[in-house]
């Protein structure tokens, strides 16, 4: 069983769709716990051998995750589960409790090195590391659960396991793309013809840095150029409001939009120029670098976190001081600028180098190993 907060759209619930595909494939039964009130119209295209189990696990209320931890319990012996995977700190502390008191196997796979600016956010965070098995999603998430807590006597370093995230190379390629669907979009989002398009994708966050491409774009040779922000602005109205209020005070109106999260992403990949990820904080993988390498385009990401893992800098894409938006600037200006033959070539290079290391089945395989790892002691 593999336990959410909710069912969303984002990468963790992505991953957690793709593990229990993989689950059914390998001959396994495959559940999933989360909070899915107002979310059932999420289940569609999902296989119905996928089980769903609706259940409050997003919630940081103790009481409440004391009640979720006595759920877990009942659900765990109700359905004979045989080991229990989880993504997010809220749920994994019921989760822990409840599956240290059956005495089934817990896993946990560590997301993002999370701030740990008080003692009482550093034990809250430690539960993503005191699984059986810790699932790193990156060399440096592996690296920061190794500093983060060595000093601890409960943490065992040689539980911790790297698994890199993977993507659907078959979703994400760009020979499935029909000219309708890119001519459909762009209607859709009303781009002129003569516009260079500059794509942001994912939800809107202080942390993703959408204001540093906003202020790299008003410092840009050509004026032909717009970015487009896509994503959830889900009680973030306000953000996304303020962003563009700051592009019109930079004389951008009409170069910077916003659209809710799109149905089909490789089409818009595919649509942009260039794909851009000016993140203010460590990335703990970037699955958007891996997609946009995958779709053959050219990716510019901050150079923090796991970004030069995924990206081979100048090669497959390009890394730029994070917060730096001159260097956003000159980078978009380049690239740009580059002949079709140069983009084509590192369009290739980027794809082959998602299949060789980022694909879904190979994340999934070595996933699968560890169940069998620790179902086997």
């Amino acid at each position: 069983m593999q336990v959410i907060p909710a069912l969303g759209s984002g990468g963790v619930e992505i991953e957690t769709i793709e593990m229990a595909k993989a689950i059914v494939l390998a001959g396994g039964r495959s559940l999933i716990a989360a909070n899915m009130e107002g979310r059932e119209d999420m289940l569609s295209g999902i296989p119905s051998q996928i089980e769903f189990i609706n259940l409050p696990l997003d919630t940081k209320n103790p009481f409440r995750m004391a009640k979720n931890t006595k759920l877990l319990k009942k659900l765990i012996h109700q359905e004979n589960v045989s080991l229990l995977h989880t993504r997010s700190r809220a749920p994994a502390w019921s989760a822990y409790k409840a599956t240290h008191a059956v005495g089934i196997p817990f896993i946990t796979t560590y997301h993002a090195a999370y701030s740990s600016k008080t003692v009482f956010k550093t034990f809250y965070n430690s539960v993503m590391a005191r699984g059986d098995r810790v699932i790193a999603i990156s060399s440096f998430i592996r690296d920061h659960i190794l500093k983060q807590y060595q000093t601890y006597s409960w943490f065992d370093p040689s539980k911790v396991r790297l698994i890199q995230r993977g993507i659907d190379l078959h979703y994400f390629d760009p020979l499935t793309i029909s000219q309708a669907r890119l001519d459909h979009l762009k209607e859709s989002w009303g781009i002129p013809p003569h516009m260079r398009l500059i794509l942001l994708p994912g939800r809107l966050s202080r942390s993703k840095g959408h204001s540093v491409l906003i202020q790299a774009l008003s410092l840009m040779e050509q004026t032909n150029v717009m970015a487009i922000f896509v994503g959830s602005a889900l009680k973030h109205e306000n953000y996304r409001d303020q962003l563009l209020q700051e592009a019109s005070a930079l004389d951008l109106e009409g170069r910077v939009r916003w659209f809710p999260p799109c149905p089909d992403l490789p089409a818009a990949y595919l649509l942009a120029d260039a794909i851009v990820c000016p993140s203010l904080v460590p990335e703990g993988f970037g699955r958007i670098l891996a997609e946009a390498q995958a779709m053959k385009k050219p990716i510019i990401a901050s150079d923090y976190g796991a970004s030069s893992e995924v990206i081979d800098s100048r090669v497959t894409g390009w890394l730029v001081p994070p917060g730096d938006p001159g260097a956003l600037a000159d980078a978009l200006n380049s690239v740009l600028q580059l002949p079709q033959e140069r983009l084509e070539v590192m369009g290739e290079r980027g794809r082959e180098r998602v299949k060789s290391s980022f694909s879904k089945e190979q994340m999934s395989s070595k996933t699968i190993d560890v169940y069998k790892e620790l179902l086997g002691e």
